[in-house]
């Protein structure tokens, strides 16, 4: 028998949690392909379009799950694709993200938010962004 739920009676029920947790690891192994057009693969394109040496999926603190979206470790600069489905539609997730970031900046790490219409609509924008971030010149003004 299968059973269908919607996300609100999973979020109700405890299981959205492990649905969305799932469908990372997943992700991360390669079962769920995130496709050329995702944000998430734009974004990757963009960077290496000014730092060829950009990594994607990076893990900064090696004793925490976080991974970054893209990241530039020579330059301890992360870089993340925010949809508004997993980084804002829910009070838990978009805290969660605060906290995130404040670890990685006591550790160190920068860390630029991009949304993913920022990524499709302006990528000239966004990587000259990164460029300014890396940059040792960069100014404080974007």
């Amino acid at each position: 028998m299968v059973v269908r739920l919607s996300l609100l009676e999973a979020e109700r029920l405890g299981l959205a949690e492990d649905l969305m947790a799932r469908r990372a690891r997943l992700r991360r192994r390669g079962g769920l392909a995130r496709g050329p057009d995702a944000p998430q693969a734009r974004l990757l394109r963009i960077v290496r379009s000014v730092y060829p040496e950009a990594v994607s999926e990076f893990r900064p603190i090696s004793e925490r799950r976080f991974r970054a979206d893209v990241a530039i470790p020579q330059a301890r600069l992360l870089i993340e694709c925010d949809g508004w489905e997993h980084h804002g539609r829910y009070k838990a997730d978009f805290t969660r993200d605060r906290e995130r970031d404040r670890v990685l900046v006591l550790a160190g790490w920068r860390v630029l938010r991009f949304t993913a219409g920022e990524i499709r609509k302006i990528p000239g924008q966004v990587a000259e962004v990164v460029r300014r971030a890396v940059s040792p010149s960069a100014g404080n003004c974007v």
